[in-house]
């Protein structure tokens, strides 16, 4: 036999991996592992940013639209107070004949008087009106994130209209009512009863906070109840 030709022999190859390329394997593993976390949190911010805002939007929707369907059907404004100087408050009070006996019924199982407050402490609006046994109850109708609730009461007592400043814009507002003087106002810059026994419009605006930003929501009612003469 002739002696072995060792320079003829495959050379043994290292299957392992240096240390410079572990570490580079890792560097870029853990690069990609970075990327996709980021975009994954990032969807799910903007999931739960979609999720959030489309509740706001149909709570708020809701609430407008039972305020809407129940002053529409009020036979009476109550009470009303603006946000001013001396109150944070925007709230109204009106009745509404659910029964339709006639009669402001303050225990009824169905209640009949309602108070629709916001105050920008609590960024709530929320819900007052007498339980059964007469106990007023106060509920959040929205829980937070109010930020603000603008009234406007008007009339349709056209003759009224430019009453304040002379000026004729097609409505009769309570202010104009107010500076009219009797019988349908009492000149004293408040909406109480001599005015408000005469207004059967009420617009309604709600400005709620979403993210960085707010949407916005209003209807008008027009009291069906109330007649003028």
């Amino acid at each position: 036999m002739s002696p072995t030709d060792d320079s003829q022999q495959p050379e043994v190859s290292d299957a392992g991996f240096s240390l410079v390329e572990v570490l580079v394997a890792m560097g870029l593993f853990g690069l990609v592992s970075t990327l996709l976390l980021g975009f994954a949190l990032s969807t799910a911010s903007v999931s739960d940013d979609a999720r959030s805002s489309s509740d706001l939007t149909g709570e708020s929707r809701l609430a407008m639209e039972r305020m809407a369907r129940e002053l529409r059907q009020a036979s009476d404004v109550i009470a009303v107070q603006f946000h001013s100087a001396t109150s944070t408050t925007t709230a109204i009070t009106f009745w509404t004949d659910f029964d339709g006996d006639g009669v402001r019924d303050l225990s009824a199982a169905d209640p009949e008087v309602l108070t629709y407050r916001w105050e920008p402490g609590t960024a709530r609006l929320t819900l007052t009106a007498d339980d059964a046994s007469g106990t007023a109850v106060t509920r959040p109708i929205l829980a937070g994130d109010v930020v603000s609730l603008d009234l406007q009461l008007r009339s349709s007592l056209w003759q009224y209209d430019g009453e304040l400043d002379g000026v004729l814009d097609g409505t009769t507002s309570w202010q104009e009512l107010d500076a009219a003087g009797a019988p349908v106002g009492n000149g004293n810059g408040r909406p109480d009863d001599p005015e408000l026994e005469h207004v059967d419009l009420v617009s309604v605006r709600l400005e709620v906070a979403d993210g960085s930003g707010s949407q916005t929501f209003s209807f008008q009612a027009d009291l069906r109840n109330r007649s003028q003469t």
